[in-house]
């Protein structure tokens, strides 16, 4: 009777562990989508969290009044306008690959919670450099 209770105990809090664990891993899978992706998505994609990625438009980036940013992202094909509000990445700039993670709306507006600048690879090569720095002058 008592290795009864004990395994009894023992399925419960394996259960429970599971499902957090499940829990945990289906909140934390956010898939990288391009600009094109997303649209293509549309509209099951609203109000679902999700992460994109693109380039930041030149001349694109506004401050807000109320200390937010806007500015708008494309992956060459389509362009998205993002809304945010919190720290701004230090290398984040016009032409610099963005990564918005948040919730796309009805109006065709990006709002994100997280704003992420992707570094230059040290890869890259002196011919794409000089592009996109005569690019952004």
């Amino acid at each position: 009777m008592k290795n009864r209770k004990i395994a009894i105990a023992i399925g419960i809090v394996l259960l429970v562990f599971s499902y957090l664990v499940y829990g945990g891993v289906k909140e934390a899978k956010v898939y990288y989508l391009t600009v094109t992706e997303l649209k293509e998505r549309m509209p099951s994609v609203y109000r679902e969290k999700v992460r994109v990625s693109g380039k930041v438009v030149p001349g694109s980036i506004k401050k807000e009044e109320d200390g937010g940013l806007r500015f708008r992202i494309s992956d060459g094909n389509e362009t998205i306008e993002v809304r945010y509000k919190g720290v701004v990445p230090d290398i984040f700039r016009d032409g610099v690959e963005a990564i918005v993670e948040g919730k796309y709306s009805p109006e065709n507006v990006f709002f994100a919670n997280v704003l992420l600048a992707k570094c230059p690879t040290k890869y890259e090569s002196a011919d794409e450099l000089l592009k996109n720095k005569k690019e952004n002058t």
